[in-house]
């Protein structure tokens, strides 16, 4: 049976509530991995294998926000935005300013991800 990616959120939502530093960044990382992971079976579901040698959040969001459908475009461009996040929490070693609201936002935004790629027309995104 194949890993339900919606346990990196709940795990996120668990970590956000720590007081340390090191559980909201990882918050942040598995909040977005929990969307990501989706958005990614479901672009190589519908337009086939990524191709090698791209990578591989370049190319899911890229199926996203390529496509002509508006509701994929904001699809991709709001997982590019969690992805900037996750990158900044994952990689950043400065202090990231008001934390506990990219948390937040982070959050929110991976449940909001959850409910468009859920409302999306079964066979999108299209090459």
């Amino acid at each position: 049976m194949p890993f339900d990616w919606n346990h990196f959120l709940t795990l996120a939502e668990e970590l956000a509530r720590k007081p340390d530093e090191a559980s909201k960044r990882t918050a942040i990382s598995r909040a977005y991995y929990s969307i990501f992971n989706a958005a990614f079976s479901r672009a190589e579901t519908t337009i086939g294998p990524k191709p090698p040698g791209e990578g591989f959040h370049q190319w899911c969001w890229d199926q996203y926000t390529e496509s002509g459908d508006h509701s994929c475009q904001q699809l991709g461009l709001n997982g590019n935005r969690m992805k900037a996040a996750r990158v900044k929490a994952d990689y950043r070693d400065a202090n990231i300013p008001r934390l506990d609201d990219l948390v937040r936002r982070t959050l929110e935004d991976a449940r909001q991800l959850q409910a468009d790629l859920a409302a999306l027309d079964p066979a999108l995104p299209r090459p």
